[in-house]
């Protein structure tokens, strides 16, 4: 009696409020060979058993103390037991973090300060910020340590704890062909770099950009750089130096070096590739086949294997929150 094979699997484990991150990669690869299914950590924790398939971890900034230990221990037995996992919950570092560890390698060439380790800021401007989380920049441009001591009392009586607050360092400047300010990204994906499209904006914060800005030279250049990355050695660099193997970099380029923001490991992918520009359409569609590839590229046979994952870690932490999921 022949028995078919079990379809590659890709488990993707982020929090319930963001899974929808991924919801376009689920749909491109509903008809797809590979099973991609997205997991919130909330019914992670339930689960006594997991297949053996591929695992990507994501969503670290968002978990507590206790739920990283969890997910942790998962992640452990899971590669125990010859599952293929990405991003170890216990070596992932946090904001703060990564940005000294990313100065220390010669990355990066600014700083940040923690006022709960009572670091002073000593070069400006600088702008404060929380740690965990992606809720943006809190102040604008600081020049003094009166202004430093001003923002952060402020914070702190809008209920923000000095323990997720830090100062970082100016690291942006405008295009010196255009004049506005650009942030780039690239996904990584198990040592693939794949560049994402450049947000251009008015703003140094740059985060969501701002429309008809952008020059058909602009896309056109954009576009022209998918097959010849200039960053993809960096990119590769900063991830090794983070220890992550699944994300996105949000990076700007300051004094002529590329200069990482943050690591996102769990960025939200769009499938929309509609634009009037064509090159612009086209470097959109380029991007997003090239990350369905990728992920495509990590998938391994469930081989109807199963590993026990409960007695990885404290079971009873847990239960009283998930009865209310």
């Amino acid at each position: 009696m022949l028995f078919k094979r079990p379809p590659p699997r890709i488990y993707y484990f982020c929090t319930q409020d963001h899974k929808f991150t991924m919801d376009p990669v689920q749909t491109a690869l509903k008809s797809d060979s590979v099973r991609f299914t997205v997991l919130p950590y909330e019914r992670v924790f339930g689960c006594k058993w997991l297949q053996r398939a591929t695992y990507i971890f994501t969503d670290f900034d968002r978990l507590s103390s206790t739920e990283l230990t969890a997910a942790a221990g998962i992640y452990r037995r899971l590669r125990e037991h010859g599952a293929r996992v990405l991003n170890n919950p216990a070596i992932v570092p946090r904001r703060d973090e990564l940005m000294a560890r990313l100065h220390k390698a010669g990355l990066n060439d600014f700083r940040c300060y923690r006022p709960a380790a009572n670091e002073v800021p000593d070069a400006f401007p600088v702008f404060l910020r929380t740690i965990t989380g992606h809720r943006g920049v809190l102040s604008e441009l600081l020049e003094t340590p009166d202004a430093c001591d001003e923002a952060l009392k402020h914070a702190v009586e809008k209920g923000l704890p000095v323990s997720d607050l830090i100062f970082v360092e100016y690291a942006a400047e405008p295009n010196e062909q255009t004049g506005h300010f650009q942030k780039h990204a690239a996904y990584f994906i198990a040592g693939n770099v794949i560049p994402s499209n450049i947000v251009n904006d008015l703003s140094w914060v740059a985060k969501h950009g701002v429309a008809n800005l952008a020059t058909p030279e602009l896309y056109a250049h954009e576009k022209s750089q998918l097959d010849d990355y200039p960053y993809t050695a960096w990119a590769r660099s900063v991830f090794a130096c983070a220890q992550v193997d699944f994300g996105r970099v949000d990076f700007g380029v300051f004094r002529g070096r590329p200069q990482a923001y943050e690591i996102n490991t769990n960025p939200t992918i769009s499938d929309d590739t509609s634009h009037e520009n064509p090159d612009r359409a086209e470097t959109l569609s380029m991007i997003h086949e090239r990350f369905l590839e990728a992920i495509r590229g990590l998938a391994m046979s469930s081989d109807g294997h199963w590993i026990k994952v409960r007695n990885s870690y404290r079971w009873d932490k847990f239960r009283r929150r998930l009865k209310r999921v």
